[in-house]
Parts: structure tokens; sequence; C-alpha cells
């Protein structure tokens, strides 16, 4: 674990030298990420205090705690900030795989891309799960439930359309697949059968063309849902509600 007096962004050399750090062109040790020749402070920020978090929601937590007076919505599309993130993070986030390379996968999932390029942005493992949990609080344990290297099939299929960044939808994916008594996705929500998580973003889209899913609240949306998402309503142990979280950025993303 270490403790930061604030949050940093990195600046146009900060973000060269985190690019060659990250693909292994250079040392770890050489790019100091509290150096004033790659960052800059951001002011009105918190300390930050990197850990081994067991969930996504823990993470992005510990980060929106640490922006401190600074709203975040003024932060989203500050690359630097989010590279900085992953790179004092990437023990965390990007761990190393067997051969000594970390594991980065797809190039936006640690590079933030521009937050206006829904496809590119919603991917990065970081920033994805703050705007989550600003946007939709408890109702988006399902999709932050897992271990932040991982973001799973669960968080791809419910940020995989922009129009699923919506409190009724949220809340009703979490009512189906979250189980609040494991603190877990059910099992099978996530697999690729019959009222899955693949499932459920294929049918909102044969939905929205008859209804206004919008105006309806989670229960109504999962009441329109066909007779293949009647087990996971049946294992549904308490009704969705939507929490005001603070800041909708992510519905404007």
């Amino acid at each position: 674990m270490t403790t930061y007096h604030a949050l940093y962004e990195f600046t146009s050399a900060g973000m060269v030298a985190f690019q060659d750090a990250m693909e292994g062109r250079l040392d770890d040790a050489a790019l100091n990420p509290t150096d004033g020749r790659f960052v800059t402070r951001i002011a009105g920020t918190a300390p930050f205090t990197t850990g081994e978090w067991t969930t996504s929601k823990e993470m992005a937590q510990a980060i929106i705690d640490a922006c401190g007076t600074v709203p975040l919505n003024d932060l989203l599309r500050r690359n630097g900030l989010w590279a900085w993130l992953g790179f004092v993070m990437r023990d965390e986030v990007y761990p190393r795989r067997a051969d000594g390379k970390r594991k980065l996968g797809e190039v936006h999932r640690w590079l933030p891309a521009d937050l206006n390029d829904f496809q590119k942005g919603q991917r990065h493992l970081i920033r994805m799960p703050v705007i989550l949990l600003d946007s939709f609080g408890a109702n988006a344990d399902h999709a932050l439930c897992g271990i932040p290297s991982v973001p799973g099939e669960m968080r791809e299929q419910m940020t995989s359309q922009q129009d699923m960044f919506h409190p009724t939808i949220q809340a009703a994916a979490r009512q189906l697949y979250f189980d609040d008594a494991t603190g877990r996705l059910r099992r099978g929500a996530a697999n690729k059968g019959g009222g899955t998580a693949r499932r459920f973003t294929q049918v909102r889209k044969q939905l929205d063309v008859t209804w206004d899913l919008f105006a309806l609240s989670p229960e109504q949306f999962i009441a329109k849902l066909p007779k293949e998402f009647d087990r996971w309503k049946m294992s549904s142990q308490r009704p969705a509600t939507i929490r005001d979280a603070g800041s909708r950025a992510a519905a404007q993303a």
C-alpha cells in the first residue's frame, strides 16, 4: 500500500513514459508518479492510498473519496489522471503474468480514451467502475462485485450500449443477477444462456422499440421480460431501488 498526498495527472511527457512503462519499454522505477517532470498535482483532491481491493466497487469508492472538493464530473475527461491511477495501481489492476509481462488486454482497458468515444471510453478498468458507482450507487453492485483486474462478462454486457446507462436498467439488472447474501453474482448470471446478462441486453433493445423503458420502474421493466428470465425473477430476493448517487455523469458520457 502506498499513500499519495493528492491525486495527480500525467503531463504529455508523463503519458509517453506511462505507455512505455506499461508496455515494458521502460522500467517502472524510472517513472516517479509524483515527479514534477511527469505529473501535475490536482488542487483540491484528497490523499489516496492504493490497496488490494477485493472488488471494483471498493476501488471506485477509494477514488471517489480522493476527489476531495473537486467534482468528479470535472475529472472524468482528464485522461492524464486515469492514466496516473492506472500506473500507481498497476499491480492490482494490471498484474504481471507468469512471463513477467503485464496483463493489459485491449489497449483501452489501460490507456484512457476520449470519454466521448463511448465504445472505447467505457472499457477502461478504472474510470468505468468510478462512473458506475457514482451514477448508480448500490445499483451497480452486479457490475462491480468482481476484482479490479477482471471486469467480467456482466460488466461487459451492462456497459455495452449507451442506453444501458439508466437507473431503471441497472437497478433491474441488479435485482435479477446480484445476490445480497453472498455479495456475488447469482450462479450462471454471466453465462450465455437464456435470461442471462447477454440476453438481457439483447431483449432490452427489442423492448425499446415498443416501450419507453426509461419511464418504467425497475419492477415494471422486469415484468416485461420474457419467460426465459423467470428463473432470475424467482431468485430475486428483494425489490430494486433507484438510489440517488450524486452525479449522473455516466448518462451524459
